[in-house]
């Protein structure tokens, strides 16, 4: 079943960029620098995501992205629903760790 386009969404992004030359090095730091000024946390190295409490949140995200690509390297885009995210298991250190809950929403008045 696919997601509603209403439903809670996690956009994840994962890259494996060159970095021998000084240019690649700048050309992945740029890159890490539009992820992050875009909203998007270091899940892991070279692994970032973003909450979206709607998938249209995510797609405009993502469109952005693909107008930012690197020249070399590559990076992987996938979507995951509020709930899969949170059927995760994750491990630091042998130990099992809860996975970041999705953000409170501002209640306006």
């Amino acid at each position: 079943m696919s997601p509603r386009r209403y439903d809670a969404m996690w956009c994840v992004i994962m890259f494996d960029l060159p970095v021998q030359t000084k240019l690649q090095r700048k050309e992945a730091s740029k890159f890490r620098k539009m992820l992050v000024d875009a909203g998007y946390s270091m899940i892991q190295f070279s692994v970032y995501g973003k909450y979206s409490p709607t998938t249209n949140g995510n797609m405009s995200s993502e469109r952005s992205i693909k107008q930012n690509l690197p020249a070399d390297g590559e990076v992987r885009i996938f979507h995951l629903t509020d709930s899969q995210w949170a059927s995760a298991t994750r491990f630091r250190a042998k130990k099992i760790e809860r996975n970041e809950e999705a953000p409170d929403q501002i209640a306006l008045f």
